[in-house]
């Protein structure tokens, strides 16, 4: 056995016989919107790896469960026939084995492109042997726990990457155009591959001292965020169509008033999903310090109250009892109204969800004179907190207990959205705090914020800009010539008439050829341009249009990150607009380019 202790409980640490550590309860994974429904008349395999069949007992007993197919491999010639034969979530493997060790295993399985992406968890009994973690990170480890491991966190860890394997193969089921799904994974892999180079080539010349052992970790980090930053542009791309239209309608005067509220209903919920699709980026953003907010002075009752009327439908489904005290007087902030409202919401949909029927919550605004602040207090009659579970809470992709033991399906979630809302307070210069008596006693969540000077506190009291979006009428034939690129059609089509409303004259195509096309017969003064498109890039077109007829233009993205504006400026496009859009935005960008 190569002095390995055949009698070594992986759990030891609990301090129970062996038998005991098998009758763990079952554990069942978080389940995110986009997999909820896929996977469960199917079973996520799982390759345990180790040379003793006591050890191998133990793992299967701790991660059994309804939504795994546990797979045991006692040497390297098994492991590598089960990854040739089958497809697997993640690896759990022994580091010191005989024959050939878990690092020279772990360095074959990634030479293979079959099963590189698969991610691999160390077990060692080494106490914090760094060179051994050092070695296993060398070769693709992503994770490395020491035994005796705590059940739970090895039962989270697999967790994680089963959801995300879960997530990885709804994707690629879901994409028609990339055809069979060995072909589709060959070629998300290889896109994959190339952003993670190109984002490894420029860290490499801002941080050439972090590089060696870091290098591994970091790496994994980027290509998760390009990933996420990939899966937000196809979601968002779609409801640029709705969001325009619903835009403008529930601003446009000619509609009854009616019809107008419900079109605003629309646009807000169109906007709220677009920030739930963008809640992993933020996360990456906050990491990066990258977060921007537009700070103006807003109305905190105001923003209080369009996240009430986002939520109410479940309050009502639910038959919940809403108690508000929105007593203080001096109640405006510098904020970002869509970030703050975003806090809110994610506060006041936290509580709907944990709340049972027929429960209670109360929302409370005071003036706390010490810190010259309003406090908004957000109550609820829910499942509470643990003193353990509210140490965690504002952790990212942090679940309390209620997600062990199979009940998380009940709530949902992917454990950002706390996290993300603390970090949006403390960017206004507030805190958001937790308290809760214990479990089924409730809970309260707690944001203060700083307020305006008492003249500015006293102004208008409004939030709201007008969002009037009456066509504006174009005195002078500059600029109205529009030439519209757009691959997506309902979208195309959408800001084809809405243009036409605003007397532009428009013509539109679907790829770089058309729109060279169209530029070679007649004169344009603007560009409107996705980025994105079937035969090339709106950045080489934009380029090209400036270079022959000094064209100006306005880009169109699923893609936000600061990188890509610096690269739609780069390119010539004087504004950049992310998708979804509202007809405001598309406004403002039109009549500056007018001035």
């Amino acid at each position: 056995m190569h002095g390995k202790n055949p009698e070594i409980n992986l759990f030891a640490s609990h301090a129970v016989p062996l038998s005991h550590t098998l009758s763990f309860s079952s554990p069942h994974p978080v389940r995110s919107a986009i997999s909820s429904n896929q996977f469960v008349n199917q079973r996520t395999n799982i390759l345990l790896v180790d040379d003793e069949p006591r050890n191998l007992d133990v793992l299967e007993g701790v991660l059994e469960s309804d939504e795994y197919r546990l797979v045991r491999a006692a040497n390297a010639q098994e492991t590598l026939l089960a990854l040739l034969n089958e497809e697997f979530a993640v690896i759990v493997l022994d580091i010191q084995m005989p024959g050939m060790s878990g690092i020279e295993l772990a360095h074959l399985i990634k030479q293979r492109e079959k099963t590189q992406h698969i991610p691999i968890i160390f077990l060692t009994a080494f106490y914090q042997d760094e060179q051994r973690m050092i070695e296993g990170y060398n070769v693709g480890a992503v994770d490395y726990l020491t035994k005796p491991a705590n059940p739970k966190v090895l039962r989270s860890k697999v967790a994680v990457f089963v959801d995300l394997f879960r997530k990885t193969t709804a994707l690629q089921k879901t994409n028609d155009a990339l055809g069979l799904e060995i072909l589709q994974r060959q070629k998300a892999e290889y896109a994959l591959r190339e952003t993670n180079d190109a984002l490894e080539a420029r860290v490499e010349v801002r941080t050439a001292a972090l590089r060696q052992a870091r290098d591994e970790a970091e790496r994994a980090g980027r290509a998760k965020d390009d990933f996420l930053a990939a899966l937000s542009h196809e979601l968002r791309t779609p409801l640029s169509p709705v969001l325009l239209i619903a835009s403008e309608a529930a601003g446009n005067t000619a509609f009854p008033d009616e019809a107008r509220i419900l079109f605003g209903t629309i646009r807000k919920n169109v906007e709220l999903e677009a920030r739930l699709i963008d809640d992993l980026l933020d996360l990456t953003r906050i990491m990066r310090g990258k977060l921007a907010l537009t700070l103006k002075p807003r109305d905190v009752h105001t923003l209080l109250e369009d996240a009430i009327a986002t939520v109410r439908p479940d309050i009502e489904q639910k038959k919940l009892s809403l108690k508000l005290d929105l007593a203080t007087l001096r109640r405006h902030v510098a904020a970002d109204d869509v970030r703050l409202q975003q806090v809110f919401w994610n506060i006041l949909k936290n509580a709907v969800k944990f709340t049972p029927e027929a429960g209670t919550i109360t929302v409370v605004t005071r003036y706390t004179a010490k810190d010259d602040a309003i406090t908004v207090a957000i109550t609820d009659t829910g499942i509470g907190l643990s003193a353990d579970e509210i140490s965690r809470v504002f952790d990212a992709f942090s679940q309390g207990d209620h997600a062990i033991g199979g009940r998380s399906h009940r709530f949902g979630g992917l454990g950002l959205g706390l996290t993300i809302s603390r970090s949006l307070v403390e960017h206004h210069d507030g805190t958001l705090s937790i308290s809760s008596p214990g479990r089924d006693q409730g809970a309260t969540f707690t944001v203060e914020l700083p307020l305006l000077s008492t003249t500015a506190d006293s102004g208008n009291g409004s939030a709201h800009t007008s969002t009037g979006t009456t066509p504006p009428l174009i005195s002078s034939p500059r600029n109205r010539r529009v030439l519209l690129v757009e691959d997506h059609e309902p979208t195309r089509k959408t800001l084809e008439a809405l243009l036409r409303r605003r007397h532009f004259e428009v013509s539109a195509s679907g790829s770089l050829a058309e729109a060279r096309a169209l530029a070679a017969t007649r004169g344009f003064d603007l560009l409107i341009s996705d980025i994105g498109l079937p035969d090339g890039t709106g950045f080489d077109l934009m380029r090209e249009m400036k270079e022959r007829y000094d064209i100006r233009g306005i880009a169109l993205s699923g893609y936000g990150m600061e990188e890509d504006i610096a690269q739609s400026q780069s390119a010539g496009f004087l504004v950049h607009l992310v998708k979804p859009i509202q007809i405001q935005s598309l406004d403002k960008a039109l009549a500056d380019l007018q001035q």
